[in-house]
């Protein structure tokens, strides 16, 4: 029983380990613009011993431990912060930004900090191309991007309209697979995207020249930290303990 009991703290130790790996991620991008918390959940093990018998109230099964069960995003609103800047563009609301990837699939994201490359072309801060793509034309003297996503430009002290933002939601956004620099792709489980124009059919607002911030609980993240680490601690002892009854096992033998 104590081979058995081993290997259910090391289930334990694994688990906490990566409880700390996801803790450590959410912390170390509390300040990364659009960034989605990860949430983590754990799922117990196969048990051993029989069930209890018909009119037996209790049985004498023995559990084999604890595995990730699964680790979610927390896709709540952050805080939008004004930055002043034309293209920064936040998302008061349900949606991404659909960008096209350097091998022509399309990505999503929250982070709003745009930019114009040397084509002329609106790019997320990876140069990632923004879709359905808007090029800003040379001698461009001001843009206003409306609430429901309009482009408008001075240029050459006439105005015209550039093209039209749209926004991608998720019938299952825990689905999304992320790839980095808080950018999703769709997985098997994300649902069929839909793109709507910001606001209609429930779809979120556009705030241009603001950001929308990292929606980390500092405090939360605090608490699941010490979880984690003591999860880690008492698995760890739990080791220790059961290696010392086997080399006592071990110490009976002639």
């Amino acid at each position: 029983m104590a081979l058995i009991a081993a290997y259910t703290s090391a289930s334990g130790i694994q688990a906490a380990s990566t409880y700390l790996d996801v803790v450590a991620n959410n912390v170390a991008n509390s300040n990364t613009t659009g960034y989605k918390t990860s949430q983590i959940s754990f799922q117990d093990l196969l048990y051993m011993g029989p069930q209890a018998a018909a009119g037996v109230p209790v049985g004498t099964q023995v559990g084999l431990g604890t595995e990730v069960d699964a680790i979610n995003g927390l896709f709540t609103q952050g805080p939008i912060i004004p930055t002043g800047q034309p293209l920064d563009v936040a998302i008061d609301g349900v949606g991404f930004f659909k960008v096209t990837l350097p091998d022509g699939s399309s990505g999503y994201t929250r982070a709003g900090t745009f930019s114009v490359n040397l084509l002329g072309q609106v790019v997320s801060d990876e140069g990632y191309i923004l879709d359905p793509p808007i090029t800003v034309p040379p001698g461009t003297s001001s843009l206003t991007i409306s609430s429901n996503g309009t482009v408008l430009a001075v240029v050459n002290n006439q105005t015209i309209q550039l093209g039209q933002i749209t926004l991608t939601r998720f019938p299952n956004p825990d689905g999304l697979v992320r790839i980095g620099n808080t950018t999703f792709v769709e997985g098997p489980n994300s649902g069929e995207p839909v793109t709507e124009t910001p606001g209609a059919n429930g779809m979120g607002l556009l705030t241009q020249g603001s950001l929308e911030q990292s929606n980390v609980d500092l405090t939360i993240e605090l608490v699941n930290l010490i979880i984690a680490q003591r999860a880690f601690q008492l698995n760890t002892q739990a080791l220790i303990v059961e290696n010392s009854v086997m080399a006592t096992a071990v110490g009976l033998i002639p």
